[in-house]
């Protein structure tokens, strides 16, 4: 080898590791980029926004798409299929939902939004608990027990299949409700309203009146 190329090879790998380094952050902020838009469109709870989402990523590949904007992505399919104006945008809809929600039960079996979409694709399907939406929130529970975005929604459900939940399960719904309460105390009407005179309802009074007081496990039995 010349002697004038021996200096200029490590300058050459370091410089291709810059341009890989590069082009990886690149790909990385455009993720994120793309994982914002797409949650913001959730949270804005626009029609517009929604089908534009859907219209420009969901008919892609899963596996094509970041895990983190895919999530939300997922969310906005389920709500478009809740709220279709025909039977074949449902179909449309729950069919990019199946897809999104599949890839992640595969590849992202550690994440709660998986199992909260796993159980609201299957309340889509079958207009009810089944044992695998039981089963999801269950499991959502115990990945994230307090989770400030979806708590309403766990606690609804909650509601909604008391029969159907374990005691463990009962117990961290009515501990959200009331870590909530705690975190906003003026959010209390609101959790006293979507609970009722429920047996959930009881428990979430048995165990706010227990606040501060000591014991209050086990109430939610």
């Amino acid at each position: 080898m010349p002697h004038r190329w021996r200096g200029a090879f490590p300058a050459l790998f370091a410089s291709i590791a810059c341009v890989g380094v590069a082009i990886g952050a690149a790909r990385l902020a455009g993720d994120e980029a793309l994982a914002v838009v797409i949650t913001e469109a959730v949270q804005a709870r626009s029609p517009t926004a929604r089908d534009a989402a859907l219209e420009a990523y969901g008919d892609r590949a899963a596996a094509t798409l970041p895990p983190r904007a895919l999530a939300p992505l997922a969310q906005l399919a389920i709500n478009a299929a809740h709220s279709a104006a025909s039977p074949e945008l449902r179909s449309l809809n729950a069919a990019r939902a199946d897809a999104m929600v599949g890839w992640l039960r595969r590849t992202r079996p550690d994440w709660d939004a998986t199992w909260l979409l796993v159980a609201q694709l299957e309340r889509l399907h079958h207009a009810g608990a089944t044992s695998t939406a039981v089963a999801a929130v269950a499991r959502s529970y115990r990945l994230r027990p307090f989770c400030a975005a979806c708590a309403a929604w766990r606690i609804a459900f909650a509601r909604l299949y008391w029969p159907a939940l374990d005691a463990e399960t009962r117990t961290a719904a009515i501990e959200e409700a009331v870590w909530q309460t705690r975190y906003d105390n003026g959010r209390r009407s609101g959790y006293e309203h979507l609970l009722g005179n429920s047996p959930a309802g009881v428990a979430y009074q048995l165990r706010m009146s227990g606040v501060g007081q000591g014991d209050a496990k086990g109430v939610s039995r």
